[in-house]
């Protein structure tokens, strides 16, 4: 979302709020919270822990093969922000991938072993992509530099 959207989108939601049946006095105390920043904010947090839903369709038997999250905007059905999903850390090597099931709810499958107090761990991005552009998407897309055993090797 460039500046432009983002002005467009807390503008839309002035007006929204200038548009509800609320009296003068009230619109006062929500203007004097939903800031520019306020909204920034929280745009942030949700890019930062939405999930891009994209059904399921077949078997789950080469799971392996389509962990990596596709990126074309084409594949999703939409975002969404689970609490419990949205806890799970990053890793270019994941042990474990989040499929989104007909009603979008999510399922977490393990793509290996899983020791008992090991971390479960999904990829945000696409794990095909090399270790520039994974960091560079990484940064870009979530502000964070990932130092996983993966890109610690350069790999």
């Amino acid at each position: 979302m460039n500046n432009l959207q983002m002005e467009e989108g807390y503008g839309l939601l002035k007006r929204g709020f200038s548009m509800a049946n609320i009296s003068d006095e009230q619109m006062a105390c929500i203007l004097d919270i939903l800031t520019k920043k306020w909204y920034n904010s929280v745009l942030a947090r949700i890019r930062i822990n939405a999930f891009r839903i994209e059904l399921a369709v077949g078997s789950y038997e080469d799971l392996l093969s389509s962990a990596s999250a596709c990126i074309e905007a084409e594949a999703a059905v939409g975002n969404a922000v689970y609490m419990l999903p949205s806890l799970y850390n990053h890793d270019c090597d994941p042990n474990a991938h989040i499929v989104w099931i007909d009603n979008a709810d999510a399922q977490l499958k393990a793509l290996c072993d899983v020791e008992e107090d090991e971390e479960l761990r999904i990829c945000y991005i696409d794990v095909s992509m090399d270790h520039d552009a994974r960091q560079s998407f990484l940064l870009q897309g979530f502000g964070f530099k990932c130092n996983c055993l993966r890109c610690s090797s350069g790999d």
